[in-house]
């Protein structure tokens, strides 16, 4: 067999193939090429009508001088791969494309093989009655990972536990610890020392439609059946009724002024990291009459210490129990971004039970200030200047020093790595050091921040 060096230089030349080979998350496998073939003792089947993967570009916009996106038109009059999509799903699936020289002729390949793209499959982009367009991602596309990860919504988006070895992970993390995706949830109702309420039949929940009334029936919104405070849920809906107010000095009553940020949802929740001033997302504000209270969100994860905040440009003094703070306002930290968080007393129901959002996982800040500061009719302007996320640490010889607050940027940078790599699979933490160094350079080519990224003096966002 010749090679493919040797080949291409010739006058008169074999067939030129690629060969593309789809691996389902059902384990299957499909395979196609733009003329029928067998090779290694499989067959690809003639459906390939059109691909992008021999387009040239002087440079990708990744940086990177490879194919960043393939995308593949399939012949689909039989509606295969549209059956394919209702019964599995082709997004997450594996593509690999395989280029040679063939011989039609003799069926069999010329030289031997190249690999030529390895990446993710997409979502179809276009289904019609005679084609099927599928995209798929350079696994060493930097573009493919965002972080941070989560967005503003009304649901959570923490990533509910679904068999019994996953409620196990969502009882301390595991292996992996506070980065498994497992964590942030943590139900885990029928281990020893889980939290959770069973389900019908005494069995754990299975599944859950990330909403209040579900997280509340799971007993993971405020405490479960056994008085284990949760408080887990990191949707944020609540939007604070109308009362009727009497400010001071007025005769009568008038409505109480109500700004529900709904603008900001699909925005990103920051990352905070190092001695950073950010301007937290208002999520709620209401207006007494005399004191306007908000809710401020600082990020995603734990933050440290809240060192100052300003509203309006004006300082605000940390609030102080047993202390008429009203002329001057005061902020307290609400939920500190553990994955157990906290309710703001300031919005309760009739029996005096929390009515708001307990975020967790996410750091907020309750903010009441005077009038003459601000009147509740718009949105303030809020600046915090804190100190960001506690980091791991470790030794010279790759044992784990815990979490601490620290601003040096090669722990800042390593845990952004471990961020947006998505190290699932295994900590670095429990790795041996020649192991996380491995992960973190193919974290170096794998990850991208969704935004910019801060570090003593400054925060990633």
């Amino acid at each position: 067999m010749d090679t493919i060096a040797n080949l291409k230089e010739q006058t008169v030349a074999e067939t030129p193939l690629l060969l593309f080979e789809a691996a389902l998350a059902n384990g299957e496998t499909e395979r196609w090429s733009t003329h029928r073939a067998t090779f290694n003792g499989h067959v690809y089947e003639a459906r390939v009508l059109r691909h992008n993967l021999f387009e040239i570009q002087t440079a990708s916009e990744t940086g990177i001088d490879a194919v960043p996106k393939l995308s593949l038109t399939l012949a689909n009059a039989d509606s295969h791969f549209s059956q394919v999509e209702t019964a599995v799903g082709w997004k997450g699936a594996k593509l690999q494309a395989t280029f040679l020289f063939y011989d039609l002729v003799n069926g069999e390949p010329a030289t031997e093989s190249l690999v030529l793209f390895q990446g993710i499959l997409n979502p179809p982009d276009e289904i019609t009655e005679e084609a099927f367009r599928l995209t798929a991602t350079n696994r060493m596309n930097m573009q493919r990972v965002l972080l941070p990860p989560v967005r503003i919504e009304r649901r959570c988006p923490w990533t509910f536990p679904s068999t019994a070895a996953e409620r196990q992970e969502a009882l301390d993390g595991g292996a992996e610890g506070r980065f498994s995706r497992f964590y942030r949830c943590g139900y885990s109702a029928g281990l020893a020392g889980g939290a959770g309420n069973l389900g019908p039949g005494g069995e754990p929940f299975t599944e859950c439609s990330y909403t209040r009334a579900d997280c509340q029936a799971r007993g993971m919104f405020d405490r479960d059946g056994a008085g284990t405070v949760t408080r887990r849920f990191g949707g944020i809906e609540y939007v604070p009724p109308v009362i009727q107010v009497r400010s001071h000095g007025e005769k009568g009553t008038h409505g109480s002024p109500v700004q529900a940020n709904e603008a900001r949802y699909n925005d990103f929740v920051p990352l905070l990291y190092g001695t950073a001033w950010t301007e937290p997302l208002v999520a709620l504000s209401r207006n007494d009459g005399n004191l306007t209270r908000m809710e401020a969100l600082l990020g995603l994860g734990e933050v440290t210490q809240v060192l100052k905040v300003l509203v309006n440009d004006v300082e605000i003094s940390a609030g102080v129990a047993g202390r008429d703070m009203t002329g001057s306002g005061w902020y307290n930290v609400v939920s500190a971004g553990t994955r157990v968080g906290g309710f703001n007393p300031d919005f309760s129901d009739g029996s005096g039970n929390p009515a708001g959002d307990p975020y967790g996982s996410m750091a907020c800040l309750s903010v009441v200030v005077p009038n003459q500061i601000h009147n509740g009719t718009t949105l303030p302007r809020v600046k915090a200047l804190l100190e960001g996320m506690p980091v791991e640490r470790f030794d010279g010889a790759g044992a784990s020093l815990g979490y601490q607050f620290d601003n040096n940027p090669a722990w800042v940078l390593l845990d952004v790595l471990r961020r947006g790599a998505g190290c699932w699979g295994r900590s670095t933490s429990q790795a041996s050091p020649r192991r996380r160094r491995r992960a973190m350079r193919r974290s170096r080519r794998r990850t991208t921040t969704g935004t910019r990224s801060r570090s003593g003096g400054s925060s990633a966002t």
